[in-house]
C-alpha cells in the first residue's frame, strides 16, 4: 500500500535551508536593475517598541504571530500611536501593527492543491550500490487524481489515503520542473510547494519525457529580499530564468520564509504576506 503525501506545509518550509547561488559575475548592472521591483518603505526602525491589534482588538505580539498566516491576512496596517504597554505604567511612543484576518477559519485555511497529481513524496536521498546518499529533493513518488478519484468510488482507499501499490508511479530525478513558466531547481519548487504553490501536474513533453509543472497564487505572493534589495517572486524567477540563481554549492545561500507578523515589523506594510529571505550563508 502508499500512503499519499501532499506535499509540505509553510510552517516545514521554515525549517528547510536549501543551499543556492546568485551568478552576479554574469550579470550586468543593467540586467539586474530590470529584474528589481522595489516595494512600500518600511517603517523606520527607532527602537520603539511594538504593539498589535487583531480585528481591532489588542493582543499580544505572541498571540497575533501564532493567528496571522498568508493564507487570512486581508490587510495590514502600520500606525505611530502613544500606548500603555503591559510592562510600563505610562504611555508611550510605539508602533501599532493593525492586522486584519478572515474571521471565517474555513476562507482563512490554505486551498487544496489543484492539477492532475493527487499526492506525492518528496525524495533527497537515494540508494546506490549499497548505500544512500544524499541528492537534490525531488519527486520521487506520484499518484494521479483521476486515478485516485476512480479508486475511492470503488471504496478501495481508506480514511489514510492508501492506495494500492500499483497505483504510484516513480519519476526520474533529471526531469524538469516549470514554475509559473519558468524552468526552476527542483528544490526550489519543493520550497515553493510548501508556501503559495496552487497547483501540481505531472505531464509529458517532448519524446514522451514528463515534467512537473506548477503554478502560484498572484495575489498571496511574499515579499522578496534578496541580498538585502526587495524584489518579487515573479522577479526572483525571471533570475532563474536568466541564469542568475540556481543551485550550487560553490556560493551557499540559505532561503527561508518568515511569517507575516515578524515580516511587517522588519519591511512594513509590504510583508503582509511574509518574506522569503536568501543570505549568504556565513
Amino acid at each position: 500500500m502508499f500512503v499519499l503525501s501532499f506535499g509540505v506545509v509553510a510552517a516545514a518550509a521554515q525549517e528547510r535551508t536549501p543551499q543556492a547561488v546568485l551568478r552576479f559575475d554574469q550579470a550586468s548592472r543593467e540586467e539586474l536593475a530590470d529584474l528589481h521591483v522595489a516595494a512600500d518603505a518600511p517603517a523606520q526602525d527607532d527602537g520603539r517598541p511594538f504593539a498589535c491589534k487583531l480585528n481591532r482588538r489588542r493582543v499580544s505580539e505572541a498571540a497575533a504571530y501564532d493567528a496571522v498566516t498568508l493564507w487570512n491576512v486581508r490587510r495590514v496596517r502600520v500606525k505611530s500611536r502613544r500606548m500603555r504597554l503591559s510592562d510600563t505604567t505610562g504611555r508611550e511612543r510605539v508602533r501599532l501593527l493593525k492586522f486584519f484576518i478572515e474571521r471565517d477559519r474555513r476562507k482563512g485555511a490554505r486551498p487544496h492543491l489543484l492539477g492532475n497529481v493527487a499526492g506525492y513524496t518528496w525524495v533527497s536521498h537515494i540508494r546506490e550500490g549499497g548505500r544512500w546518499r544524499e541528492v537534490p529533493a525531488h519527486i520521487g513518488l506520484y499518484t494521479l487524481r483521476p486515478e485516485v478519484d476512480s479508486l475511492r468510488r470503488a471504496g478501495q482507499v481508506d480514511a489514510r489515503g492508501a492506495v494500492p501499490e500499483a497505483f504510484r508511479h516513480a519519476l526520474p530525478r533529471d526531469i524538469p520542473y516549470v514554475l509559473d513558466g519558468v524552468e526552476v531547481s527542483s528544490p526550489l519548487f519543493q520550497f515553493i510547494d510548501g508556501l503559495i504553490l496552487r497547483t501540481l501536474s505531472v505531464v509529458c513533453v517532448s519524446e514522451g519525457r514528463p515534467c512537473v509543472v506548477g503554478d502560484t497564487y498572484p495575489g498571496r505572493s511574499p515579499l522578496v529580499v534578496l541580498g538585502g534589495e526587495r524584489t518579487t517572486v515573479a522577479a526572483w524567477l525571471e533570475m532563474c530564468r536568466a541564469g542568475l540563481f540556481e543551485m550550487s554549492a560553490g556560493m551557499p545561500m540559505h532561503y527561508y520564509y518568515i511569517l507575516p507578523v515578524e515580516a511587517v515589523q522588519l519591511y512594513g506594510e509590504a510583508g503582509r504576506y511574509g518574506a522569503i529571505r536568501i543570505d549568504m550563508a556565513e
